[in-house]
């Protein structure tokens, strides 16, 4: 019992693809408006598309998720950069 309330109150934070294919990531740091991504790398888990990388807006080099963050995570360009996927304002 405790293992299945252990995994019941479990969040998963995994990064998605949406349907339509178009993802929008924001800088933590600066959270002015949406940036659209390139995605670069996905793969398929319980026939859903999870991103493993995309381009980082600033430099163009693979990001890779980071759990503890809930974001991608770009090191390339100085200061540690962390970007999270956000749903596009319609």
């Amino acid at each position: 019992m405790k293992a299945y309330k252990k995994k019941r109150m479990k969040v998963d934070n995994t990064p998605y693809l949406p349907p339509d294919g178009v993802v929008y990531i924001m800088d933590s740091l600066n959270p002015e408006r949406p940036i659209r991504a390139v995605v670069l790398k996905t793969r398929t888990k319980n026939k859903r598309e999870i991103i493993e990388s995309i381009a980082c807006p600033v430099c163009g080099n693979p990001m890779k998720w980071d759990d503890k963050w809930e974001g991608f995570v770009c090191e390339k360009h100085g200061k540690r950069a962390i970007y999270e996927i956000v749903q596009p304002k319609s």
